[in-house]
């Protein structure tokens, strides 16, 4: 893939370590925008595979026939030069041919290596089936059991958010509420139970926001609340801070979806609550992905309010998480966080008279599409040429200037490249009706009779897809905004007529 450096964040292993991961990554036919957080979850289940082997290597029996088997494979995890996945694999497939000479707890813990190399393969479904595998063997103890289902539930969980998947999430959390709970609740194992509600609740925030209604997300809320319950603050900070976080981000979702702006605050809250754990020192990207969700809860809350106040907050926070996103080590997050704060300093911009603040948006934009090419993120792309379009359309109107709004114009056009009428119709008759009606501001200030006929096309198509797609409210705004044009039409055709019978 052209340039996909550009986007991958800086990782501590060896690019061979690295092109192999990618590998599978890329083999997953997954959006470029998923490749960096793709790549970062691989190195993390690496990191779990080595960490397992190596105790897996300390408890297993000396002199026993498969110890230098196990040792071999910690090595071959570990090293650089003869790194290979599908080796590993291979390995690991021979060690578990030998199951009659291990006990039931390395098998076990073999079925869980297993499970993570599968997933750094990508093969998320793969790795839940050798958890369950790893787990149904008997007589293992209730500590490693529970170990091995929640991983389960976790690589379903996985697979359900990176590829879309509903039903592995419905099957992740049904594992958790009617199996894994019921398993922490009989054998009275506490920490795990908080880890299992933990997971409940993260799982129900991501198919909550994708569907609609409140239901999982209401039932997210619930979960985190009955995993605090159980998790005093001093004893428990990181893992006390990490439900903080998932309950602000469901308090938000559910916050926004109802218009409540009682939810939006106290999801406010639960994040300053996790930020007395999560601080820029001690854990600076757990610090800033809670600053970046506090800072989006804080920018729709200052919209709605029309808060300057709030919104200046929202565009401080973002700032501050750009101290730790920084372009040379997560370019992507960078990018986001820049395109984020664009956004809320154009919000802000709104409400301040002077232009600094809606340059400043411009600005942000910009260098965001640093990153955000159309070649490699071509839906990103799109959503900032499209918002740096709105953003250029307010300074041109404040400043009266024809530049800024051809700007506008031209940024809108990129837009419709990549959103076109047949892909995704509504967003593009959005658009097309944005377009128009910079354009028709243009005509305005320069009194040109062409813009004017081209705004009436531009504005016309989008409301005959409103039309078509019955949404009455779209209709009637583009409807408005389509007799203002036509006003205006007819005012400059008038008075080029009456210049013309002046001048004969």
């Amino acid at each position: 893939m052209q340039n996909l450096e550009t986007l991958l964040p800086h990782l501590a292993y060896p690019d061979k370590v690295i092109e192999d991961l990618l590998k599978y990554i890329t083999k997953a036919e997954v959006e470029t925008s998923q490749i960096p957080n793709l790549l970062k979850a691989s190195c993390n289940h690496l990191d779990t595979l080595g960490r397992v082997l190596n105790d897996l290597c300390q408890g297993i029996a000396p002199d026993s026939n498969v110890e230098q088997l196990i040792i071999n494979l910690k090595n071959l995890v570990g090293s650089p030069e003869t790194f290979s996945l599908q080796k590993i694999e291979s390995e690991l497939a021979h060690l578990l041919s030998l199951a009659k000479t291990l006990s039931p707890s390395d098998s076990s813990t073999l079925r869980e290596c297993q499970a993570l190399t599968s997933a750094t393969m990508q093969d998320y479904l793969s790795a839940a089936k050798y958890c369950r595998l790893g787990s149904g063997i008997c007589g293992i103890d209730n500590l490693q059991k529970w170990n091995l289902l929640h991983l389960e539930a976790t690589f379903l969980g996985d697979y359900g958010r990176e590829f879309s998947d509903d039903s592995a999430l419905q099957k992740a959390i049904d594992l958790l509420r009617f199996e894994i709970l019921v398993h922490t609740e009989k054998n009275k194992i506490q920490d795990q139970k908080i880890y299992s509600l933990h997971t409940l609740g993260t799982l129900l925030g991501i198919i909550g926001q994708r569907r609609s209604g409140t239901r999982y997300l209401e039932e997210s809320v619930q979960a985190y609340h009955d995993a605090l319950e159980l998790c005093e603050e001093q004893v428990a900070g990181s893992i006390w801070a990490s439900m903080q976080n998932g309950l602000g981000n469901a308090l938000g979702a559910l916050g926004q979806r109802q218009s409540n702006n009682g939810l939006c605050e106290q999801a406010i809250e639960s994040f300053e609550k996790a930020l007395q754990f999560r601080t820029e020192q001690n854990t600076p990207d757990e610090w800033a992905s809670t600053l970046n969700n506090m800072a989006a809860i804080l920018h729709s809350l200052g919209r709605k309010n029309k808060d300057p106040k709030i919104l200046k907050r929202a565009v401080d926070a973002y700032k501050k998480v750009l101290r730790t996103w920084t372009k040379s080590k997560n370019p992507m997050d960078w990018a986001t966080a820049m395109y984020n704060l664009g956004t809320a300093l154009s919000s802000l911009g709104e409400h301040r008279r002077g232009p600094r603040t809606l340059e400043q948006a411009i600005a942000a934009y910009n260098s965001s599409l640093s990153i955000r090419s159309k070649e490699q993120l071509p839906e990103h792309w799109a959503i900032t040429q499209n918002n740096l379009g709105t953003t250029l359309q307010k300074l041109a109107e404040r400043e009266h200037s024809t530049d800024t709004m051809q700007r506008a114009i031209d940024a809108y056009q990129n837009t419709l490249t990549i959103w076109t009428q047949k892909s995704v119709p509504m967003v593009w008759a959005m658009s097309m009706a944005n377009l128009g009606v910079a354009r028709r501001r243009l005509a305005e200030m320069n009194s040109n009779q062409e813009d004017a006929d081209r705004a009436v096309t531009e504005i016309s198509s989008a409301v005959k897809v409103f039309r078509s797609a019955s949404h009455a409210k779209y209709t009637e705004l583009g409807e408005e905004q389509l007799s203002l044009t036509r006003k205006l039409l007819t005012k400059l055709v008038t008075e080029e007529q009456t210049a013309k019978n002046t001048s004969s």
